[in-house]
């Protein structure tokens, strides 16, 4: 692990600033320890997690979908907010300087963190996952904008493990994802793979698709 660590910010504190219009995600790592420095840091300033969230969006002219905080390797705070903007969307992160309150940098980025699913039965806590799994820790979202990828059927083609019944799945950077949101004109991706115009982005194993079309 490195030495930056990511801390969670509590939703129930940001519901009750007003602003629970939007998730704030982040690592579990050393939480305590490393919480009692950022909250201290903060505190020394006066700042807030939610103002730095309305700098940002303010600075990128969107809306705040997520929030990092961390510490660097001389324990110094840096806080990041994800936002999205513009259309055709784009996720802009945002530097916000945690002792003005001010956006000092912001630049395009294709992904933001996100938590990894709670395991059934879990009401609280994070799933159990060895380090070193794809699903310890932090995940992320990849934004995927009319990209050129191969679909198939995810058990036909791809025999996806656990997939039953026709599936359209989407063969991205070499892995199958199962599609959600969209739907195939004819059957023909159960006998070959095709190519198509792809939108939307990947959660997990799972492709939400904005729109799927056959490649002209």
């Amino acid at each position: 692990m490195t030495r930056s660590k990511m801390i969670a910010c509590s939703l129930l504190v940001l519901a009750a600033a007003g602003l629970i219009a939007y998730p704030v995600f982040a690592h579990c790592g050393k939480c305590a320890a490393d919480g009692k420095k950022i909250a201290a840091q903060l505190d020394q300033n006066k700042m807030t997690l939610a103002k730095t969230v309305t700098a940002a969006e303010g600075h990128s002219k969107g809306r705040a979908i997520s929030v990092i905080s961390d510490l660097n390797d001389k324990d110094q705070l840096g806080v990041h907010v994800f936002c999205i903007a513009g259309d055709p969307p784009k996720i802009m992160k945002c530097h916000v300087d945690h002792a003005t309150g001010k956006v000092t940098g912001m630049k395009e980025v294709h992904e933001f963190p996100f938590t990894a699913p709670h395991a059934e039965g879990d009401h609280g806590g994070h799933a159990p996952h060895a380090p070193g799994d794809p699903a310890h820790g932090r995940g992320t979202v990849k934004m995927i904008k009319s990209q050129t990828a191969e679909v198939a059927c995810g058990s036909c083609i791809y025999k996806m493990p656990g997939v039953e019944g026709c599936h359209l799945a989407v063969m991205i950077d070499g892995k199958p994802y199962l599609v959600q949101g969209a739907t195939w004109p004819n059957h023909d991706f159960c006998d070959a793979k095709q190519q198509a115009v792809v939108s939307g982005k990947l959660e997990g194993d799972k492709f939400i698709a904005t729109s799927v079309e056959p490649k002209k």
